[in-house]
């Protein structure tokens, strides 16, 4: 792509347009915005090479959205208040609890849940913990991503890197957690042995698709209580509880008050 390779014989301009879209325009600055750190010439020219080509048929379908619907079907007022509304609240009640302090759960109290509720979260099926991602077969990412996938250290120290440089439009999991076997197989459509230690990198291509795929953990079966992992997210869970007792009991104070006042009618 020409646009692609006068990228750096582009400097000397303020803000040189890469592509062009009917009147849409994509700036040097927004790809460069969206660019992960540390990749190599190629890699960069690969990962802006998909950047742009997403772009151009994103601008594409917002054109034909554009003359193809009706105002009324074009007119998202309504959920656009309801986004921002919703929006607002959110950053209220986290602006609410943001002093972890008040919301600590003791040792005791972790003992306590364990012993009373440590059943409820027992696991009695396979469950795996897989990063993987999924490309076009013949994707200019597929080395760039492999070369940090499959690379303990990279893998994780540059995670924001690598969903940088996935984007929106590629299906992928890089996120650490826990999932149903079963549920993992029905997404990646091949084969895989999560308990034999010599399989923990898969690569393999099915139709037109291109699968990295990394095993970083398998367990028959487990508890809430099994490992400090567990241990952690129980006491997430009871922290997130505590703060939605404390945000509930606000709220209800609110209520309170305006009726005090006089400011709700029914």
């Amino acid at each position: 792509m020409s646009a692609v390779l006068c990228l750096s014989a582009c400097k000397r301009e303020k803000d040189p347009v890469v592509a062009q879209v009917y009147y849409h325009k994509l700036y040097l600055s927004e790809i460069r915005a969206g660019m992960p750190t540390g990749l190599s010439t190629d890699d960069s020219l690969a990962l802006v090479h998909d950047f742009v080509d997403s772009w151009i048929k994103e601008q594409l379908i917002i054109h034909e959205a554009e003359n193809k619907l009706s105002p009324r079907e074009k007119n998202f007022r309504r959920q656009m208040d309801e986004y921002r509304n919703q929006l607002l609240v959110n950053a209220f009640f986290d602006k609410l609890v943001a002093d972890s302090t008040e919301f600590g759960i003791t040792d005791n109290e972790m003992t306590e849940f364990v012993k009373s509720f440590g059943k409820q979260y027992t696991v009695d099926k396979e469950i795996v913990k897989v990063n993987y991602v999924k490309l076009s077969r013949n994707s200019r990412l597929i080395a760039p991503v492999k070369a940090i996938l499959f690379d303990e250290g990279r893998r994780q120290n540059e995670k924001a890197e690598l969903a940088t440089m996935l984007g929106d439009s590629i299906e992928y999991l890089i996120e650490d957690t826990w999932l149903y076997l079963q549920d993992v197989q029905n997404d990646v459509p091949f084969d895989f042995s999560p308990n034999k230690a010599n399989n923990k990198y898969v690569e393999k291509d099915v139709d037109d698709y291109h699968y990295l795929l990394v095993i970083l953990d398998y367990k028959n079966q487990r508890s809430v209580s099994e490992t400090e992992e567990e241990q952690a997210s129980a006491r997430m869970m009871l922290t997130n509880q505590r703060k939605k007792q404390f945000i509930d009991a606000y709220v209800d104070k609110l209520y309170e008050k305006a009726m005090r006042e006089g400011a709700i009618t029914q």
